[in-house]
């Protein structure tokens, strides 16, 4: 996760999604499901979202199709759950460019640090594991709430998830791709390869062992 600036919110919002969603609200305090996916006007405004966020998932910041056959497309999360906090459904400011799955996992769980809040810096990847930790030396709190984000969103057990950091970590290490796509498809990856200087500690030695055992994931 990396720190997320929220694009502004495109001109049709007030009139296409606040305005319908906060009446809807005031005539339906507590809606159901079924009633949710009728008035589900923040779909209206998924396309501008993700251009403003040029497709990053603001969980795991890596690029993410619109829409696929799989679990991996873009959704819209609110990171305040609807469910626990109807009158927030319909704020911008409550939208988070979202993986599918992710979607799900989270679900109406408070425990998922937010990412238009999080500074940059406090998840960090492990190029030898690729599994993501805390930082070093975060404050007790901090570092369980990281921990805790990991965990709930299953970022180290989904083995797909692992299985995407070591595709972008071959490809650059057997320079199939630059540093520059790196840091405009995956952005936290890029920027961890940057603070632990990846080409002086780590791509020579995952250049040899790919060329040397042809490993694909």
């Amino acid at each position: 996760m990396i720190h997320v600036t929220l694009p502004p919110p495109p001109g049709n919002y007030v009139a296409d999604v606040q305005r319908p969603g906060e009446a809807f609200i005031r005539a339906t305090p507590n809606p159901t499901p079924i009633q949710w996916n009728a008035h589900r006007y923040w779909q209206l405004i998924h396309d501008d979202l993700y251009i403003g966020l040029r497709g990053i998932c603001s969980y795991c910041a890596s690029w993410s199709p619109r829409s696929s056959r799989g679990d991996d497309h873009t959704s819209i999360d609110h990171y305040v759950p609807k469910s626990r906090v109807p009158r927030q459904a319909y704020s911008w400011v409550n939208f988070r460019l979202c993986r599918e799955r992710l979607n799900h996992r989270k679900d109406m769980h408070f425990d998922v640090l937010d990412p238009c809040v999080v500074p940059d810096g406090i998840f960090v990847i492990d190029f030898l594991t690729f599994r993501l930790d805390a930082r070093e030396r975060l404050p007790g709190p901090v570092a369980r709430q990281v921990k805790a984000t990991i965990d709930r969103l299953q970022l180290n057990t989904d083995r797909e998830y692992v299985n995407e950091r070591i595709r972008i970590i071959r490809a650059y290490s057997l320079d199939e791709i630059t540093a520059g796509y790196v840091q405009e498809r995956y952005p936290f990856i890029g920027q961890q390869m940057v603070r632990q200087d990846f080409d002086a500690n780590f791509k020579t030695k995952w250049r040899d062992y790919f060329k040397r055992t042809g490993i694909r994931v």
